[in-house]
């Protein structure tokens, strides 16, 4: 009977055997907890998302255009000049020499004017301006700075650099170390200028390179201390200076590129005033005329070629008048040249440590 039962209830014991099994398993399974449900993103946060940078953010576009390949039409090749916008004619030479460049090397060239060197200095350390025509301390300040190298020379007065003369009454018992046949100094420089210890010169001007740096440089550099100077502020008063006596014992003249006792009033007035002022002793060529630079910046390969250029431009008369009046500075030829140019010059003035920003950016008196 209870055989019987069994399994007679065999299924139905099963069934609920099945229900409790699968009760017992789904009570094991783990639940996800619902007391701190997380939320799901809505489109605003999704969108902050998305915008939110993780990392760098992406440089913004600019309205700036990408300039062509220097050389290119919008990317002219820079060349300064220090015109004022009345100088009219300097400026069309000047543009005539961009013209004729431009032709030769089939760049695009372009002049650019500024009115003063302060001016061009900041375009030139800016890196606006590719070539420029410098003086010796504009180009050593700007050398110095790292934004120039010099590449051509400009031969002015038959020479492509002067130099200085230490002139002084025939009566006067200094030694003359100059020979005016040969036009050269003899003997030592040394015992030249020690001799002149003690004594007061007649200088130009305090900025001035070759009438005041140049020669107290070279004083300097022979341990020849002097009397403070009397400054004439021109050459032809120090010579007048010198002939009469009694205001300085010697003085400096230019050198190599004339003579400032052969100037027109001088012969005038003074008819044989080199036989009473005489040269004591001249230096060789120390001072650079002036010069084109470039811009380091500037490819050599272009550098090269503009080089090239101004060269050719320099090989007609047409050239050299046009160099000529927009500097209005007399160009007889052009040379290449380098950096060591002007070493006999910063030796020169080394000791004197000139303040080169000071000298040509000059403050204005209270």
């Amino acid at each position: 009977m209870t055989l019987f039962r069994f399994r007679q209830h065999k299924p139905r014991l099963i069934h609920y055997l099945l229900i409790v099994f699968v009760w017992v398993l789904s009570s094991c399974t783990p639940v996800t907890p619902t007391n701190t449900p997380t939320p799901s993103a809505s489109s605003t946060q999704i969108a902050l998302e998305v915008l939110t940078p993780t990392q760098e953010p992406t440089a913004r576009l600019t309205s700036t255009p990408t300039l062509p390949p220097l050389g290119d039409e919008g990317n002219p090749i820079k060349i300064g000049f220090i015109l004022t916008p009345e100088e009219i004619e300097k400026q069309e030479a000047a543009e005539d020499i961009a013209f004729m460049i431009a032709a030769d090397t089939e760049y695009a060239v372009e002049s650019f004017f500024y009115p003063d060197f302060q001016s061009l200095s900041s375009a030139i350390l800016d890196g606006n301006v590719d070539l420029f025509w410098l003086g010796p301390f504009e180009y050593l300040y700007l050398n110095w700075e790292g934004a120039a190298e010099v590449i051509l020379m400009i031969n002015h007065l038959g020479v492509y650099a002067y130099g200085v003369q230490f002139m002084a009454h025939a009566d006067r018992w200094f030694t003359v170390y100059y020979d005016p046949e040969t036009g050269q100094s003899e003997g030592n420089m040394i015992d030249a200028l020690q001799q002149f210890a003690g004594t007061r010169p007649c200088l130009i001007h305090p900025n001035s390179i070759p009438g005041y740096y140049v020669p107290m440089g070279l004083l300097a550099s022979t341990s020849t201390p002097t009397l403070d100077p009397v400054f004439t502020y021109d050459y032809s008063a120090t010579v007048r200076a010198l002939y009469i006596q009694g205001i300085c014992d010697f003085g400096v003249g230019y050198a190599l590129i004339g003579d400032p006792r052969t100037a027109g009033d001088i012969q005038q007035n003074l008819p044989n005033v080199q036989k009473q002022v005489v040269v004591i002793w001249q230096s060789e060529g120390i001072i650079p005329n002036l010069n084109l630079s470039a811009s380091p910046s500037l490819p050599l390969n272009i550098q090269y070629r503009l080089q090239e250029a101004f060269l050719d431009l320099a090989e007609t008369q047409e050239g050299l008048t046009l160099i000529s009046k927009a500097l209005d500075y007399e160009a007889e030829a052009l040379k290449e040249t380098t950096d060591q140019f002007y070493n006999p010059l910063r030796n020169a003035v080394v000791p004197l440590e000139p303040d080169f920003e000071a000298i040509l950016f000059p403050q204005p008196n209270p």
